[in-house]
């Protein structure tokens, strides 16, 4: 069963750029049997997961969320759907505390996106994982999350953190038996009962878009052009084009 645990919708995170409809018809096209939805600090109703799942019942779709804590890290949160105990910019600890209350499964997502380090008020969470791909995961950001992962014994975990229906089950688990619920998802997750799967086209496909993206980026740099005008220019993130100054690399990862 292939489950993609981290995408958005424009329901509810500004920054997605697709219908909750456009998502799961993308989800069915690229191969999935389940999907997270996993917005920004909220938490889909049971009504409106009802509805959705009503015009895709081919699909398991559950709910989670994304939370953006005071530490400044995003911790993507699987099987707890009361959104009255979540909010932006909430305690690391309290969240710690929710999280093993709840019988929760906790992810760091995308490591080393914004900065160098990770928060130490993260790594005192209960996490179950650690996000090694993603569609916001760059090649530059490998080598520290396994070092992390060795330091801390965390468990790798791929997902899309899909914002478009062309990028949905770009990276995500594959579970070897049915889960029909998000307590199930997130009892498999907590025991790692799970393996990592990577649509190899796809990520193949966006890296050669990259790959002129990056040399027509890097021409603009060199003719003095600003950050901002080469991101519209370029469709880069902030994050991206300082890494690229940087003289990172910036191209997405390849897992087994």
């Amino acid at each position: 069963m292939r489950f993609d645990l981290h995408t958005h919708t424009n329901r509810y995170s500004g920054c997605a750029r697709a219908t909750p409809e456009e998502m799961m018809e993308g989800a069915i096209k690229n191969g999935l049997d389940g999907v997270v939805i996993t917005e920004h600090d909220i938490i889909w109703s049971e009504g409106e997961i009802k509805e959705l799942r009503n015009a895709f019942p081919q699909l398991t779709i559950l709910r989670g969320i994304e939370v953006h804590t005071a530490s400044g890290e995003d911790i993507v949160v699987l099987g707890i759907t009361d959104v009255s105990l979540f909010h932006r910019y909430m305690d690391d600890s309290e969240l710690g505390e929710i999280i093993d209350k709840y019988r929760g499964a906790a992810i760091l997502a995308h490591p080393y996106r914004y900065r160098d380090e990770i928060a130490p008020e993260a790594l005192k969470l209960p996490l179950h994982a650690v996000e090694i791909a993603s569609s916001n995961i760059r090649q530059y950001m490998q080598e520290p999350i396994q070092n992390l992962i060795r330091e801390y014994g965390f468990r790798p975990i791929a997902s899309s953190d899909a914002h478009w229906p062309e990028n949905i089950g770009m990276y995500g688990v594959e579970l070897s038996y049915p889960v029909t619920s998000e307590t199930e998802l997130a009892a498999a997750i907590r025991q790692g009962d799970y393996c990592l799967f990577m649509n190899e086209e796809r990520v193949r496909q966006v890296n050669a878009e990259l790959d002129g993206q990056i040399s027509l980026a890097q021409r603009l740099l060199s003719q003095g052009y600003s950050t901002y005008e080469i991101r519209d220019l370029c469709g880069f993130s902030l994050s991206m084009l300082t890494a690229l100054q940087a003289g990172r690399q910036v191209r997405l990862v390849t897992i087994p």
